[in-house]
């Protein structure tokens, strides 16, 4: 019989999939004194749960709802069991508890024997995998060749629908502005996006081109969310709540059609307006005027709710959260996911007046913020389809060359594949090359780049010119 093996202190390199954590027990110097944000993060992602404290000199066990401010964190144990996904070791668990801070454990293995068997067919996985026959390296070569190649003839095709889109958004807006309610003139872009699958090609545009903070911001977050949406519901083998994707992709259009009410003037400012102000109190309306447009127009519930909650935080408390007084169980899982990918455009999008962030440093920012200020399970299932470098993301590779990012690995999100666009030599290639990380394993990313510091206003036409040799 095999009894199950106890391990104490294990590092955070040490974990592996198969091990299950009962206790976390060693953590980063942020938790030696706990501040406000890191205490209600605990608080949410370990409810019910127990922990040991050291608060005035004096340690104690408290239930994690009880912890306080400055309070230097030992140890969290006795976690109930709907907790189990963040006790199941899984690489992916690995990555995101690293990422936190969180560096010690307590696990145990069950059924140790089966467990070495499989980490043994994976080691063997492993070496197949590193030492595929030419013909098969070859194989898998033309395929990402094939897939990049139709990847940068989708953008390049998409960048006038994209165009085209945002003009009607701007159109319908225009019209709700002068009393006409009608969204008929974007119907035939929702259905052309829908129709050609070009939403995952036009996501990348977000970073590769200079766009307009309302109109621009409407299409790209409603083609993120219909692709990433869809690709979660299929992943997790789940029913969509949307009659279909262009229903899905209208809604997302339309979440802030609420600003149809706000005076262009202010609505188009680039100045960044004082929080008590008028200007901001209009622009804090616009949920709420959405909800009631849409409403009357006799949208969809799940359409009214993301106008209605994209702007509502997790802690509701907070100066960021609009409307006020809400009750964060009334935001539907599509508003919840909305909220990150309205967050993830703003910080993204290309805009005259901003610096725009990269694509994997957004990812990163807004990971810190899940669990207080977006919803955990939304964040996470969007990390799952989105990867750690989002599609093109320009990255440096160790050695030395520069690429873009074409593909968003299943297993390893930290191994994707890259289009090399410039050389170790710091030559710009009119012929380009693909890596897989996940192959050539002693080659990896070392740092993500600036788009626009690298390539300036031609970094869609250096994307769109990608050629593999």
């Amino acid at each position: 019989m095999v009894e199950d093996k106890i391990l104490t202190k294990v590092r955070i390199q040490e974990l592996k999939p198969g091990m299950f954590i009962t206790a976390y027990t060693g953590f980063a110097a942020k938790y030696r004194s706990l501040d406000d944000k890191t205490c209600r993060f605990i608080q949410h992602n370990f409810r019910k749960a127990k922990a040991t404290v050291a608060r005035k000199n004096k340690e104690q066990e408290i239930p994690v709802e009880a912890l306080k401010i400055n309070d230097h964190l030992k140890k969290i144990h006795d976690l109930p069991p709907d907790l189990s996904k963040i006790q199941s070791v899984s690489d992916k668990l690995q990555q995101a508890l690293k990422a936190r801070g969180f560096l010690e454990f307590d696990v145990k293995i069950k059924g140790l024997e089966k467990e070495e068997k499989r980490e043994l067919k994976e080691a063997i996985d492993l070496v197949k995998q590193s030492t595929l026959t030419p013909s098969e390296r070859k194989e898998r070569y033309q395929q990402a060749k094939q897939n990049a190649e139709q990847f940068v003839q989708q953008l390049s095709e998409n960048v006038q629908t994209r165009k085209k889109a945002s003009r009607a958004v701007e159109n319908i807006m225009d019209d709700a502005r002068r009393g006409k309610i009608d969204y008929s003139g974007i119907i035939e872009y929702v259905e052309d996006i829908t129709k050609h699958a070009s939403s995952e090609a036009m996501m990348a545009i977000v970073s590769l081109k200079q766009s307009d903070q309302t109109y621009d911001h409407c299409v790209d977050v409603g083609v993120i969310f219909q692709s990433s949406y869809y690709k979660i519901k299929e992943m997790k083998k789940e029913k969509p709540i949307f009659d279909n994707r262009s229903t899905a992709l209208l809604g997302a259009f339309l979440h802030d059609f609420g600003k149809s009410k706000i005076p262009k003037d202010i609505l188009d400012s680039t100045v960044r307006f004082e929080r008590e102000s008028r200007e901001m109190k209009l622009m804090e309306s616009h949920p709420k005027f959405g909800a009631e447009l849409l409403s009357g127009m006799k949208m969809p519930e799940a359409i009214v709710n993301m106008a209605y909650y994209h702007h509502v935080k997790q802690d509701t408390s907070m100066n960021s959260c609009y409307p006020k007084n809400v009750d964060y169980n009334s935001v539907i899982y599509e508003s919840r996911l909305l909220s990150i990918i309205d967050a993830y455009q703003a910080l993204v999008g290309r805009r005259k007046y901003k610096k725009s962030w990269n694509p994997p440093a957004a990812i990163r920012y807004i990971d810190a913020l899940a669990g207080v200020e977006f919803d955990f399970n939304a964040w996470d299932d969007f990390l799952s389809v989105i990867g750690l470098y989002p599609k093109g993301s320009l990255v440096e590779l160790s050695d030395k060359t520069i690429g873009f990012v074409m593909s968003v690995p299943h297993e390893n999100l930290e191994r994707p594949q890259i289009a090399i666009v410039r050389n170790e030599f710091g030559e710009d290639l009119e012929k380009n090359t693909i890596i897989d990380l996940e192959l050539e394993k002693d080659i990896g990313i070392v740092k993500d780049l600036d788009i626009e510091e690298t390539f300036g206003i031609n970094a869609l036409s250096v994307f769109s010119s990608i050629q593999i040799d």
